[in-house]
């Protein structure tokens, strides 16, 4: 049996047609830098799993205190959205940030370089509106361009590998120092 087109799908429900809608128009206010205007997409309910920082955000509130950050962070930020399915309450999104670094993110001062922030979402919508998101992004991506992390080939090179080896020798030290200080239970 043959395997059936790829790119043949059903037509879209009415929900599905309306949460296409959210997720394209919500991004206009991405791009302005508009805290407020984001949040009007949301429900009151919102969680965002933010799965590289290991951070959830619940509510409104949160969300806000996370999207001013982000917008410090890259003033002049971009997101764009290249693929999105939706099958039901549910959109996936394949997304591209860019912004330059100017404010602290990941904990880590503005550069000044330019970043790139490839990632994918997969959020759930009720009656048009976010009341979740659980979003990934290349977190070591990011390190690279701010400049902190080598690009993985460096790593098939004779210094990267003997770097590698004496990071791994002294994260190992580290542990075992840690250890001993630690107060052993009597």
């Amino acid at each position: 049996m043959a395997a059936p087109d790829a790119d043949i799908t059903g037509e879209l429900s009415a929900v599905e047609q309306r949460n296409l809608r959210t997720v394209t128009d919500v991004l206009e206010f991405w791009n302005r830098q508009d805290v407020e205007g984001v949040l009007a997409h949301y429900d009151d309910s919102i969680t965002w799993l933010n799965v590289a920082l290991e951070e959830t955000y619940r509510g409104k509130g949160e969300v806000r205190v996370f999207l001013r950050k982000l917008f410090r962070a890259f003033p002049d930020l971009n997101f764009e959205v290249s693929y999105k399915i939706a099958r039901g309450h549910n959109v996936a999104e394949q997304w591209l940030i860019r912004g330059t670094h100017l404010g602290t993110f990941m904990g880590i001062p503005g550069t000044g370089r330019r970043v790139e922030i490839p990632g994918m979402s997969m959020a759930e919508l009720r009656q048009g509106k976010f009341v979740s998101d659980h979003f990934y992004f290349d977190a070591l991506g990011v390190l690279r361009d701010m400049g902190l992390m080598p690009r993985l080939a460096i790593s098939e090179t004779a210094p990267g590998r003997g770097a590698l080896w004496l990071g791994v020798g002294a994260g190992k030290l580290a542990r075992g120092v840690i250890s001993r200080l630690r107060p052993r239970p009597r």
